[in-house]
């Protein structure tokens, strides 16, 4: 609740103004009123985020990663605190019946109006001879594929949740993960981002990927940060957006500009392919918002219920970790 009473604060704001190897992800084997809230951002923030770190393949064939698992606890923790999603599954070293499981739960929560995001980070992989793409998961055996997760058993999953719901969001942190989309990138322009705008592509839906790499092998560790090249630039983008709403266009095109200027892996932004996608827009509503009046931000009771708090300007605000913007490109190992 908290987070809708939130998003209507910051939308009258608006108004108002006018692997081959543990370091590598993946082997290759061959018009605007008041009343706009009521219109904008009316369910549920969903998300099912999952990290495999610990392999268990007895053929040597997946070997553990390094940064995975922090990718996932990471990215939940962000979503929680900043941009109010109130159901998230966490899955770390999860298992293919552990993956399949919680998106099948997941399609029998969301609500028509939800905003439902799917996060993947770990091994990820494609068999040029028959161009289908995997995701790994931990208790994947060699290179026997019907023991991954296929791309088109990926898409079915993401198709039932969004035909029950309104914006569907897939980050992928695989190699090889752009096999997934189709489509491209659609930011708006700096004149668009108007509540005319906004309302337009929430009304619209949208079924969006956002993948670490197109049909590549993508880095791990990202110079010793603990993070992937794509999630840590990701965390970066979300954790110091200062914009009220950040549509999915927006996030995509900053964070594929930041890992192609510092390591040699582009990430792709598109739709999942036979989704229904209408041009519509996951838009990020950011929870706290400061101005020279008050500081409002979510928080927890002892009793573990949503309130909303509102702190005085000259009241020192709660520190938000930042992670530092890095310009250096890296040879990749």
């Amino acid at each position: 609740m908290y987070h809708k009473i939130l998003i209507g604060f910051v939308l009258s704001i608006i108004v108002s103004n006018y692997v081959f190897a543990s370091e590598k992800r993946g082997l290759n084997f061959q018009a605007a009123s008041t009343s706009i809230e009521a219109k904008l951002l009316k369910g549920n923030y969903r998300a099912v985020i999952v990290g495999n770190n610990q392999y268990r393949d007895a053929d040597g064939v997946w070997q553990s990663l390094k940064t995975a698992k922090q990718d996932a606890i990471a990215v939940a923790d962000v979503l929680q605190k900043d941009y109010g999603f109130e159901d998230v599954t966490l899955l770390t070293d999860a298992s293919r019946r552990d993956i399949l499981l919680a998106l099948q739960d997941l399609s029998k929560r969301v609500e028509p109006n939800d905003s439902v995001l799917v996060f993947y980070a770990g091994h990820g992989t494609i068999d040029e001879d028959s161009n289908r793409g995997y995701w790994v998961p931990v208790d994947a055996r060699g290179k026997d594929t019907t023991t991954y997760i296929r791309n088109s058993t990926i898409r079915d999953e993401i198709n039932i949740i969004a035909e029950k719901t309104k914006h569907t969001l897939l980050l992928s942190d695989s190699c090889f993960s752009g096999s997934l989309l189709r489509g491209g990138n659609r930011a708006p322009k700096e004149t668009e981002k108007t509540p005319p705008y906004y309302i337009k592509v929430s009304n619209k839906k949208s079924v969006q990927i956002l993948a670490a790499g197109g049909v590549e092998y993508v880095d791990d560790n990202y110079k010793g940060s603990g993070h992937s090249p794509f999630t840590y630039f990701l965390l970066n983008e979300l954790k110091n957006n200062v914009a009220a709403l950040l549509t999915m266009s927006e996030l995509s095109s900053n964070v594929i500009k930041a890992v192609a200027n510092n390591v040699d892996q582009t990430p792709e932004a598109g739709v999942l392919q036979g989704a229904g996608d209408e041009l519509g827009e996951f838009i990020f509503a950011r929870i706290s918002l400061k101005d020279n009046v008050v500081e409002i931000m979510a928080t927890k009771t002892d009793k573990q219920h949503d309130q909303v708090v509102i702190m005085k300007a000259k009241e020192k605000p709660p520190e938000v970790e930042k992670i530092p913007d890095v310009r250096m490109p890296l040879p990749r190992f």
